[in-house]
């Protein structure tokens, strides 16, 4: 998954490394998938692309019924 970092809270900064991925300025970094959620629950990072944990999500609400 990429990820990119915002530093929405770290007055200014553009590049961290943080869990082992180095962030460079506002460029989207690839991280393995055993330590996304933590890039996921983090308001500093934000998800790049497409996600397929996105398009694997069950749709909510009732089903509609066919027509006989």
């Amino acid at each position: 998954m990429l990820f990119r970092f915002i530093g929405q809270y770290t007055h200014g900064r553009t590049s961290i490394c943080m869990n082992g991925v180095t962030f460079e300025g506002r460029e989207p970094s690839e991280v393995t998938a055993d330590c996304a959620f933590r890039f996921e629950n983090s308001v500093e990072f934000e998800a790049v692309g497409d996600e397929p944990a996105e398009a694997e999500k069950p749709k909510r609400g009732r089903p509609k019924k066919e027509a006989p």
